[in-house]
């Protein structure tokens, strides 16, 4: 007879809303044992009657058991000594030991204690009946400690009254299998369905760190190892399936990505070495299960998607295991296990799983790369689809077959449409590759593409391709550009980059060894290494190529320019990343060059990184760029090996200004390069600032009173939800508030042009994800907008007029020009008429990101000079005076590098200029060296960089202190604060000197701020201006909670102005073609960088989730989305017009109104897709197509009001 729910669950099942057998679940639970408060000792101290307490009924039933230990002779704590080891080795064999530390000697220095934490508890009282045992020839009193047992639950899991309270349950496992979801079956590919022989199988369910933990042993080659799964409960999809079968009950779930996979080390080797030790030391990342004698060998062939591996576990994306409900301890964590998963949005539901096993899985994958007979193109996006789950590797047969009857363009398509599609496509048939073959136009458009691989410890995730701007070598080599790959290494859970110490991820080092060595196969080409960048390095990334006989690799570097006088490796590799710089070349306009020497005085160079140039090159950037203030006063460039910063030479001095003309300098000369075409990275233009976090508890410790940031937040906030429901408020905080992508003016313009009036849907979710992103941005972030500051790009006075800094004065404040663009804040000003400018005068808080010290934020006196007038939207530094005011502000330079400019009053700080942080770490690291660096070299620095990357670790840890008055109460001039600068200045620094930065322990943080949001630690409230700002703001949320209607599923409203345009019939068919193309190239943008809706990439105002902003460089991140997308936006802006006959510059009346009518049928068309969606339940189509003309839009609505 079939068991029943009820049967083993012990309690009554309660009516439920849907069919989930545990959402509305509660289990009672009255525990075995609890202590009772009058046992406890006070202050944590224990009487002798304490220390020889019999606990022999209670450790039993403990999550944990801590056990202090007396009388360790100090000798084990010395160095060659074993240290923790002396203890590991004898007590490991009655449990697992989750945890380990001495406390420092007793006052005699001869003995020394330790804590000793099992989890769960031992199998045996090895310490009873005395409470000794003997370790080394050495008696040791031992003491069973329930006050550290209590302590140690951080909260409490299961809130129902009488339930238990821990954090963890266990549950033993009769079997579990890993395998892939095919239709609504598993394919068993590692485990009990697949014949692997795995035994003593426990699942462990951390409810405080949010992951289902699986354990196991495993024999291979003689020898058994444990391994652990790891799957954290943000990766599971969609509910968690249920099965009662007789005794025993099935758990299922889908997730999106691959577990994380340990080994542990049974030697305990690194208890040798430490005084604190945790299990955790005893895992080994693993990127596959080998044995271990293997397991770090890397293998002498390319990484593929497909192997012949013997747990593919990379290509996994579903689990099921089972336990028997008839073991008590089963029942009873059992019912808290499937009750609690409710609340951490885990819901479950019936669902019987059926297994389809493969024998000749690894045959049918073999066939991915046997295959001849289909071309490169098509063999790639093949494996595209099966990296992202939309195709199955188990279909391959069926697959190159039916793509093999096919032409090539049609393959493609069909291709494109299933990875578009995003959805699992199982068993194809022979109608399956004929029956969307409509919508893709396999032509190629004139932008440059560039494919994308993600490489985890154990699969690939490639992406689609994306549009980018180009650099230097991708135009050079343009007939080879499909052979181009930007390569990514990240964890398996997210994107993010892998962070360990060196111990633990050999396995996982020996697979990006193999990467870097022998390169990744995709389709019938392998990629190799090639070169990267500062940018990419910091993300753990390089440019891949695959070789043909005509070109290589290393013809390619040679190509780049001559390295020969770099013996640096670090810097070597650099200067190749140089010519990665996405640029845009300012083609047929040569400039002829006439260098000038640097400013160098005191051995500080007043000019490093900055040159000049004439009027007529910064004339002709204004075209190129499109410039709003008309001329550009400086640019970011590269040339030939030349790199930095160009600013408008002086207009008083008539040589620089006698043809096109540039004035590089000596420290902008990095190597020798035959290429001689002007690349542009940036021009200035004027940005908002804003303070954040680091700015706000350095301004705060310099004697800015707290209470103006809670203040500003205050009103900011005020002023948000006004602006939500004011039109003419609305746009002036978005004319206040312009962003690096200058999208709030954007937004203004169509609110302007009435489009918010009439309820359309684009212009609605842009304000109101503004309205979210600025929210979010306060409250994890502290940003405060400040309307008298500029976030500008650096330049030097070619003048000599400002005053410098001068060492000796009793208070230097050095001067600068700012000449900024006036915000027009009139709600009637368009953002294309900002030409009038403000000169600054007065004191100004000058900073650069990051900031840590309290001498990184500079006090400087704006002040009117007329030399400079030329000059606006950049902060000019002066070139007289003992220190370079730059390099004061977080070792800063004028290369590129823009500054915080503040004038408001309130905000200068009361302490004015703290002494700066001197450079005090060596420029280059000994051992990266070499007379002629190799890529051998260049590799090997990369994986030592990848082992060594402790930035944002540095990082996290001055926050903490910086705002623990507790344990720091200086502050930020608190020594370990101070120490925390001065690493995060070297680890800043790590990718060109090569100079390493290690965390010590004495610098990790006892506790952290609330506004930190660690909920795996300790924390505080934090009374700081930081933490009230985060206080105010959660609460300021929760009060305006009906405020965020932002709604990616908005149904469209149609704008009636959109009828008027006379010529519309005439571009429709091309409209929907182009938009068909335009939304796969979006969505791809937003598969490839996890973004929920088309708005985001818009704006670049992302909502990052939680595991993606602890993961990431967030303005890194939205850095390249915005590149991307205007790549994007360039590209069919141009593509539309011109398949519709049109320039992008009319000049007549009838093109102007021919152009309105091509945009007008765009937003038709995609009023319909959106409607006929709506009305069929289908997935609906991207809308923003006919948004990228936006100043097209404005100009009918304008024509409209005109008109009527």
């Amino acid at each position: 007879m079939d068991t029943k729910l009820s049967d083993f669950i012990g309690a009554e099942i309660k009516t439920f809303y849907r069919e989930a057998p545990w959402e509305r679940l509660r289990i009672p639970f009255k525990p075995i044992f609890s202590f009772q408060k009058s046992n406890l000792p006070k202050n944590g101290s224990f009487s002798t009657e304490g220390r020889h307490r019999d606990y022999s009924n209670v450790w039993r039933f403990w999550d944990s058991l801590t056990l202090t230990i007396f009388d360790i002779p100090s000798e084990w704590m010395q160095e060659n000594a074993n240290k923790l080891y002396n203890l590991w080795k004898p007590l490991h064999k009655y449990g697992d030991i989750s945890f380990m530390k001495f406390i420092e000697p007793s006052e005699n220095g001869l003995t020394t204690t330790a804590i000793v934490r099992f989890l769960p508890p031992p199998r045996v009282p090895f310490w009873q009946p005395f409470n000794k045992i003997r370790i080394n020839d050495v008696n040791l009193n031992v003491r069973v400690d329930p006050y550290v047992q209590n302590s140690l639950t951080k909260q409490s899991s299961f809130s129902a009254v009488g339930s238990r309270y821990n954090s963890i349950v266990q549950l033993p496992l009769s079997t579990i299998t890993v395998g892939q979801a095919y239709h609504e079956m598993l394919v068993p590919l590692f485990g009990y369905e697949s014949g692997t022989p795995l035994h003593d199988i426990f699942l462990s369910v951390n409810f405080h760190n949010k992951r289902f933990i699986i354990t196991f042993k495993l024999t291979m080659e003689d020898i058994t190892d444990d391994y652990r799964l790891d799957f954290y409960f943000d990766n599971v999809v969609d509910d968690i399936g249920i099965d009662v079968e007789n005794s025993r009950i099935n758990l299922s779930f889908k997730y999106k990505l691959p577990p994380v996979l340990f080994r542990k080390d049974v030697l305990g080797s690194e208890t040798k070495l430490r005084k604190v030790w945790s299990s955790s030391n005893l895992w080994r990342r693993q990127v596959d299960i080998l044995p271990s004698s293997r397991c770090t060998i890397p293998p002498k062939s390319p990484v593929q998607l497909l192997n012949s591996a013997s747990s593919p576990l990379g290509r996994s994306n579903m689990v099921m295991f089972s336990y028997d409900i008839r073991n008590s301890h089963s029942e009873e964590a059992n019912a808290i296990f499937l009750g609690e998963l409710e609340k951490y949005k885990l819901k479950s539901r019936m669902c019987k799983v059926t297994t389809y096993s493969i024998n000749d899985y690894f045959s049918r994958c073999a066939l991915l790369y046997r295959n001849t007979n289909l071309s490169h193109t098509v063999l790639y996006l093949l494996e595209t689809c099966l990296s992202q789950h939309v195709l199955s590797e188990i279909d391959l047969p069926v697959l190159l077959d039916g793509l093999g009857n096919l032409t090539e363009e049609q393959a493609i398509v069909f291709l494109k449409n299933t990875l578009a599609s995003q959805k699992p496509l199982h068993n194809p048939t022979r109608e399956t590759f004929t029956k969307q073959l409509a919508f893709f136009d396999p032509l190629k458009s004139s932008s440059m593409r560039i494919k994308k691989l993600f490489i985890t410890p154990t699969t690939i995730r490639i992406g689609d391709d994306s549009i980018e701007a180009g650099n230097r070598v991708l135009r050079k080599h343009g007939k080879f550009a499909d052979r181009f790959m930007r390569v990514q290494i990240s964890d398996e859970f997210t994107k993010s980059k892998i962070y360990s110490d060196n111990s633990n991820c050999e396995a996982v080092f020996a697979r990006v060894y193999q990467l870097l060595d022998k390169g990744v196969k995709v389709g019938n080409r392998v990629y190799e290494f090639l070169a990267f960048g500062n940018s990419q390095l910091r993300e753990h990334g390089a440019f891949f190529f695959a070789s043909t006989p005509d070109k290589n690799v290393e013809q390619i570097r040679e190509d780049m320019g001559d390295f020969s006088e770099i013996s640096s490796v670090p810097k070597y590799a650099a200067r190749m990343g140089q010519c990665f710089s996405t640029t845009k070349v300012i083609k047929h306009f040569p400039v002829e060059i006439a260098s000038r020497n640097d400013i160098i005085r005191n051995s500080n160079c007043f000019t490093d990184g900055i040159g000049m140039a004439s009027f007529s090159v910064l004339r002709c950037l204004s075209v190129q760029f499109d410039n709003d203030d008309l001329l550009p006063s400086a640019f970011q460039f590269r040339m030939g090996g030349y790199k930095g910063v160009l600013s408008l030479a002086p207009p008083t001095k008539l040589e620089y200004h006698q043809g096109n003309l540039v004035f590089p300098r000596p420290s902008q000369d990095k190597f020798k390069s035959p290429h001689e075409d002007l690349e542009v990275i940036k021009v200035s233009r004027f940005s908002n600032t804003c303070l954040n976090m680091q700015l706000i508890t350095l301004m705060q410790g310099l004697g800015v009173k707290k209470n103006i940031f809670l203040t500003m937040a205050k009103n900011q906030l005020s002023e948000l939800n006004s602006a939500m429901t004011n039109k003419q408020k609305c746009i002036v905080m978005l004319r206040d508030n312009v962003d690096e992508n200058r999208s709030t003016l954007t937004m203004a313009d169509l609110i302007q042009s009435g489009f918010l009036e009439r309820n359309d849907v684009f212009t609605k979710n842009l304000l109101n994800l503004y309205y979210e992103w600025t929210l979010k941005s306060m409250k994890e972030k502290q940003r405060l907008n400040v309307s008298n500051g500029a976030y500008l790009l650096g330049v030097a006075d070619e003048t000599g007029s400002l005053k410098g800094h001068c060492d000796d004065a009793v208070l230097s404040i050095p001067e600068i020009f700012v000449q900024v663009t006036n915000n027009h804040s009139e709600a009637e000003a368009f953002s294309n008429k900002r030409t009038r400018t403000t000169i600054i005068k007065g004191l100004c808080v000058v900073a650069r990101n990051p900031s840590l010290h309290p001498g990184d934020i500079r006090i400087c006196r704006a002040v009117n000079c007329s030399e400079l007038g030329h000059l606006k939207n950049v902060v000019v530094f002066p070139t007289t005076g003992d220190r370079s005011v730059p390099a004061m502000c977080s070792g800063g330079d004028l290369d590129g590098d823009e500054y915080t400019v503040i004038w408001e009053p309130s905000l200068i700080p009361k302490r004015v200029n703290y002494p700066p942080l001197l450079e005090a770490t060596p420029k280059r690291a000994a051992k990266f060296l070499e007379a002629s660096p190799t890529i051998d070299s260049v590799k090997a620095f990369f994986i030592y960089y990848m082992k060594n990357d402790n930035l944002g670790v540095i990082s996290n840890a001055w926050k903490a202190w910086a705002h623990d008055s507790f344990n720091n109460p200086d502050g930020i001039y608190g020594q370990t604060c101070l120490r925390l600068a001065a690493l995060h200045s070297q680890a800043v620094d790590f990718p060109k000197s090569g100079v390493a930065c290690s965390m010590p322990k004495e610098l990790r943080p006892k506790q952290y701020p609330d506004f930190m949001r660690k909920q795996r630690s300790k924390t505080f409230k934090a009374q700081t201006a930081v933490g009230r700002i985060f206080q105010y703001t959660v609460k300021f949320q929760k009060q305006n909670e009906a405020n965020r209607r932002f709604d990616p599923k908005m149904e469209m409203v149609y704008d009636d102005r959109m009828k008027l345009p006379k010529y519309k019939s005439e571009y429709r068919q091309i409209a929907e073609e182009v938009k068909e193309r335009y939304d796969f190239d979006m969505k791809a943008l937003m598969n490839r960088h996890d973004i929920a809706s088309e708005y985001e990439v818009y704006t670049a105002f992302i909502l990052f989730n939680e595991e993606m902003k602890a993961s990431i460089n967030e303005f890194g991140v939205r850095e390249e989305i915005m590149l991307q997308f205007n790549s994007i936006k360039k590209c069919y802006i141009t593509e539309y017009l011109e398949k519709c006959g049109l320039s992008n510059n009319p000049s007549d009346q009838d093109t102007k109104e021919r152009i309105d009518s091509a945009v007008a049928v765009a937003y038709d068309i995609t009023y319909e897709q959106r409607s006929r969606s709506f009305e069929s339940g289908n997935e609906l189509p991207l809308i923003s197509f006919p948004y990228i003309f936006v100043d097209v839009l404005c100009r009918i609505a304008h024509f409209v009001a005109v008109s009527n």
